[in-house]
């Protein structure tokens, strides 16, 4: 009796049986049910059909693996009516029909996986004294059921991917809460707007600088407002500064010697101030407002990173000395030196292919199309 209070076996069970082998405590029960009901009609059965025993995963005893033995058994269902003739006697809550394992066990390693995860849960159990694998307590969390969506006034909206770089989905935040709410199979306006039409309290969409999601707000949700997410602010702000800062390098790097003592300019280098490609005319949008404001920014700051090479060079340093100095490689300072001027940034082209690669392809390209032939021919 003891034993059947220390393991919390239901009503109806009692312990036959304790062994121990190997580190693994195997303990076996049998069932003293009268009559059971019928999972279909709920009509009690006493007729016993046949028994068969069950063997379930337990939770440890002192980091010993425990596993229960049932002998439970079949009856027949004395309802004419009934279409269920044959029947198993049920144990729940303590054992779901079907299942290898006790419900408190499967409670455990939910919530085992819940703190820790996959790979770091699986080594928790294993100390534990019962291993399971990380898919195991993955499909455990995943077949919980989620929470309904309740009311956002705040809503966070951006991608993620199920793959990176082919598919891609949704994922919707509750801001105030900073849960996860729900998530949506891709990432087109008409999927989000329709989300966002179904929840009509929605008063701030926080999104990136896309076009779709911001469509899709529009549509979904009028009356909300729209905002940047902060890391797109801060992108927006760092895109502003670097271009702020590049149109006014010489200006900065002027003031910068001016600030100087009289002592410390003579021993400073020239200054070289670039001023023909930071005019209004080299600044004008381009189609691509960011991608031209990047090539320009970079460019600035090459143009001023070769003014500062030459100043060196003339002081009579070598190319190590300049490399550490600015920052560069040796090879790239000879690069320069060879040209004789100010570096501008080509596009890079593709390697040439050479004709030993080319016959190969070419050859692989008709053994593939005679194998498909071939194929083709046998189907």
């Amino acid at each position: 009796m003891e034993v059947k209070l220390l393991l919390s076996l239901p009503e109806g069970f009692e312990v036959t049986n304790i062994e121990r082998t190997d580190g693994i405590l195997t303990i076996s029960a049998v069932s003293t049910q009268q009559s059971v009901c019928c999972p279909l009609c709920s009509s009690a059965a006493t007729r016993i059909h046949s028994s068969y025993t069950r063997a379930l995963a337990y939770l440890p005893c002192a980091g010993q693996q425990v596993y229960l033995l049932l002998q439970v058994r079949k009856f027949f269902c004395q309802v004419a009516t009934c279409a269920r003739k044959i029947f198993v006697e049920r144990i729940a809550p303590f054992i779901e029909p079907w299942a290898r394992v006790t419900a408190r066990l499967h409670q455990m390693v939910q919530m085992i996986g819940f703190a820790t995860g996959g790979m770091l849960g699986a080594r928790v159990t294993q100390r534990l004294g019962t291993p399971t694998c990380w898919m195991t307590i993955i499909r455990r969390i995943m077949a919980l059921p989620t929470a309904p969506v309740e009311e956002v006034s705040e809503l966070g909206i951006d991608d993620f991917s199920f793959r990176r770089g082919r598919k891609f989905g949704t994922i919707l935040v509750d801001m105030q809460s900073h849960q996860v709410i729900d998530l949506l199979p891709d990432r087109k306006k008409e999927t989000a707007a329709a989300w966002m039409r179904a929840h009509p309290e929605i008063d701030l969409v926080s999104r990136d600088r896309g076009g779709d999601y911001a469509a899709g707000a529009r549509e979904g949700a009028p009356q909300a407002t729209q905002i940047a997410d902060r890391f797109h602010m801060y992108k927006n702000l760092v895109e502003a500064v670097e271009l702020t800062l590049a149109r006014c390098r010489a200006e900065i790097r002027n003031g910068a010697a001016l600030a100087l003592s009289e002592e410390e300019r003579k021993v400073a280098p020239p200054l070289s101030l670039p001023t023909e490609f930071v005019s209004v005319e080299h600044w004008k949008p381009a189609p691509d407002a960011c991608t031209e404001r990047e090539r320009l920014s970079r460019r600035a700051e090459r143009h001023d990173r070769y003014a500062q090479v030459m100043a060196l060079r003339a002081r009579g340093f070598g190319n190590a000395e300049i490399a550490r100095r600015v920052g560069l490689s040796a090879r790239t300072l000879q690069n320069w030196q060879k040209k004789g001027s100010f570096p501008e940034a080509g596009r890079r082209r593709a390697a040439p292919t050479s004709p030993v690669r080319e016959r190969r392809g070419v050859r692989r390209f008709y053994q593939s199309e005679q194998h498909t032939h071939i194929h083709r021919i046998h189907v």
